[in-house]
């Protein structure tokens, strides 16, 4: 992504004038079903290793869409979602798509999966409707989240974002850039981080919320039971549809992409719709979301475009719940700015650097349009001061 290779006319014929630099792929490997390790068993004739009744199913050649995918923070190693139901860990640095294990439970293609923030499980969704977390120290489940009707779209864990700190009697809140001084006595390990990009890629390994396409939104705390489950529901005159949701960067909000054009805002703590997000006429379903670590914008991908929306901004693109507190005044101004690149497709992933320097988003419309929308864009993010 750092290279120099300029893309060919024919190539950024499909693009806006501002992308004319090309990736350099590095390497590559085929996404292969694992078979079922053949149990043998000692015959009882000769004592000859002989293959048992729960022979062999499926085909080690045998080849399987990339459904979903994760990766290890320092890219050692990675999980890939196959057709089969099947997570297989592969190594990524070394031996490369070499797959050591898999993780066998979903009985249809797994659709999403999250790496626990310690590193040491996973959550994955499928569409046979469940949730799995998955301990990679032993390659088993440990715990089923159910209660989703549809089949899996999203999760997220919910971010650790803190830009204030209590001095040492607890009264006032300070800004964690002034605290040197006040906070002398305590211990460097018990005050937040003053790098930013350490701050928002903390994540909280308990909470964490899951989507599915018939607009439900779960949202699970693994310390407490499956009854427990905080549920989203679906607004007034809002149809049954949800391709993603994400976190705030302070975890106290959650932003829902909505079939109908909308971004739904929740809040956590009180599971209350506040307000929504109106994308202009015509411009299709809003299949990605991501929000920035500023805590001040969201990434709303729709087919048409990818939008940054300023969520401070009061206009007439907002809407409020019956019932809900207006704000007195509304501004004119256009809340959200148009990031080039994309033209058509469906959004299906943004990433955006812990550090913020770089956002990545994928399209595509598995080539029923043709592949001209078959794109993976770099985005440079410059900060305003």
């Amino acid at each position: 992504m750092n290279g120099k290779s300029a893309l060919t006319q024919a190539q950024r014929h499909h693009h806006v004038d501002s992308v004319t630099m090309s990736g350099v792929i590095c390497s590559w490997w085929e996404n292969e079903e694992q078979p079922v390790p053949v149990k043998t068993e000692p015959s009882a004739d000769s004592g000859a290793i002989a293959p048992s009744s729960a022979s062999s199913v499926g085909d080690g050649s045998k080849l399987s869409p990339v459904y979903s995918m994760d990766v290890q923070s320092e890219a050692l190693w990675g999980l890939t979602g196959m057709e089969s139901g099947n997570i297989n860990l592969v190594t990524i640095r070394h031996e490369e798509g070499k797959c050591h294990h898999v993780l066998r439970n979903h009985t249809a293609p797994v659709s999403v999966l999250q790496i626990t923030p310690q590193e040491t499980g996973v959550i994955s969704g499928s569409w046979d409707k469940s949730v799995l977390e998955w301990d990679l120290n032993t390659g088993s489940v440990v715990r089923s989240y159910g209660g989703h009707s549809s089949q899996i779209s999203s999760t997220s864990f919910r971010p650790i974002y803190k830009t204030t700190c209590s001095n040492n009697d607890g009264d006032t809140d300070t800004d964690k850039s002034t605290t040197d001084k006040d906070t002398s006595t305590t211990s460097n390990t018990d005050q937040p981080s003053s790098s930013s990009s350490q701050v928002f890629e903390e994540k909280d390994d308990n909470i964490f919320l899951t989507t599915s396409f018939d607009g439900q939104c779960f949202i699970w705390d693994r310390r407490e039971p499956e009854s427990a489950v905080r549920k989203l529901g679906l607004p007034d005159k809002t149809p049954p549809w949800c391709l993603s949701a994400c976190w705030s960067a302070d975890g106290s909000k959650v932003y829902m992409g909505r079939r109908n054009g909308q971004v739904d805002e929740w809040d956590y703590a009180a599971q209350k719709l506040i307000r929504s997000f109106r994308m202009p006429a015509n411009s299709g379903p809003v299949s990605c979301v991501a929000s920035m670590p500023n805590g001040k914008h969201i990434i709303c991908a729709s087919n048409d475009n990818v939008r940054l929306w300023n969520t401070e901004l009061e206009s007439s693109f907002n809407i409020y719940p019956e019932g809900a507190e207006r704000p007195a005044k509304t501004s004119n101004t256009i809340p959200f700015t148009i990031l080039p690149g994309h033209h058509g497709g469906c959004i299906s992933h943004i990433l955006i650097d812990p550090t913020c320097r770089y956002m990545i988003t994928t399209s595509g419309n598995r080539g029923w349009d043709g592949v001209s929308t078959n794109a993976c864009l770099f985005y440079d993010i410059a900060s305003i001061v």
